[in-house]
């Protein structure tokens, strides 16, 4: 199995699972998405079931011949029951996504990986949470899971820092002590990092004005590869896209806002652009995709379908979307961006 370099933790969403198809074919060679499925608190285990189905489909309809994860970090003891029933083991038979687990996870999400990585033996992820303090005892926790595994079956660390914004100044320092204990702990296939450094929506961010975020999740995968480890060499890069880390997180929740979001990555920063929700709205998100494509950093409509279809909002074409098309447009330029800017010799 090749290693790709980019691994973007991605809802398993509609908007999302377009946003990858919508990737230039030779760019999801190097990419490897963690899908995540929501949680579900307190649904009733036949439409929860249903729910799983329908959201896996959008995962498996994109995924074709490329890696990919498939992981359910969040969910309870009740919903991890019924994701066992819904995705047993025979149901990733030629599928081409991975499962994950994790310390601490509800047992029948555990023992559904385990037996997944078993059978296939295509390999497991184990997703390590680190939101703050790296804590010693943690690293028992995953040598407690890795002994339920065959040793030929190959495993894949993901070290998830959760929402790294520029108040944690100390989440690459952190990071390294979870490697140092983690990372001895088997012949692990890969390593990456996973960070999610866009901000949480503002509800003060002005219309008509572009918000700039520092990248301090990319930020913290640099500062990482100055700690002069002899692993660094080996570890991939994972973010959120431009979505906060906590979008994940959280049960999807019906019904449109009445505003939404442009969004857009450069080398060192985020920029968001506050939009008004509908048609009678059109000449305000207009001039909201104008705000973006008249960035100094702008890298032009070829870049990407992302840029391609700010520039025909901004030029007066094109249909006004929706949040599902403002989300899958930010993805796609994110995804593009990122995996182009990766490379193997990266600030190595």
């Amino acid at each position: 199995m090749s290693v790709p370099l980019y691994v973007p933790v991605l809802p398993a969403r509609q908007h999302a699972a377009s946003a990858y198809r919508t990737l230039h074919p030779e760019l999801r060679t190097r990419v490897a998405p963690l899908w995540t499925l929501h949680p579900h608190p307190g649904m009733l285990p036949k439409p929860l079931a249903d729910r799983i189905d329908r959201d896996t489909r959008y995962v498996t309809a994109v995924q074709g011949h490329g890696s990919g994860w498939l992981d359910a970090p969040y969910v309870d003891r009740e919903e991890a029951e019924v994701l066992a029933t819904a995705l047993p083991p025979e149901w990733w038979d030629c599928r081409n996504v991975r499962p994950v687990t994790g310390p601490g996870r509800p047992e029948a999400q555990q023992s559904l990986a385990l037996a997944v990585a078993r059978q296939s033996e295509a390999g497991l992820g184990v997703r390590v949470p680190l939101p703050g303090e790296w804590h010693d005892p943690a690293a028992a926790d995953v040598a407690a899971l890795l002994d339920r595994l065959p040793t030929h079956v190959p495993v894949h660390l993901f070290l998830d820092l959760a929402t790294v914004l520029p108040d944690r100044t100390d989440a690459a320092k952190e990071a390294l002590r979870a490697l140092d204990a983690l990372v001895v702990l088997t012949s692990w296939r890969t390593v990456s990092i996973l960070a999610g450094g866009f901000p949480p929506p503002d509800t003060d961010l002005w219309q008509g004005s572009v918000r700039e975020e520092p990248r301090s999740d990319w930020d913290v995968w640099h500062e990482i590869h100055h700690g002069e480890r002899p692993y660094l060499p080996r570890l991939g890069y994972g973010d959120y896209g431009t979505h906060p880390a906590a979008y994940v997180s959280v049960p999807v929740t019906g019904g449109a806002a009445p505003w939404g979001l442009l969004r857009y990555t450069t080398e060192r920063s985020y920029h968001l652009v506050k939009i008004p929700f509908g048609k009678r709205h059109d000449t305000a998100n207009r001039a909201a995709a104008r705000l973006l494509t008249t960035l100094s950093d702008f890298r032009g409509r070829d870049a990407s379908a992302g840029e391609r279809w700010l520039c025909l909002r901004a030029e007066g074409e094109g249909t006004v979307g929706n949040h599902a098309v403002w989300d899958e447009k930010s993805q796609v330029q994110h995804m593009t961006y990122v995996a182009r800017s990766i490379s193997p010799a990266a600030d190595r």
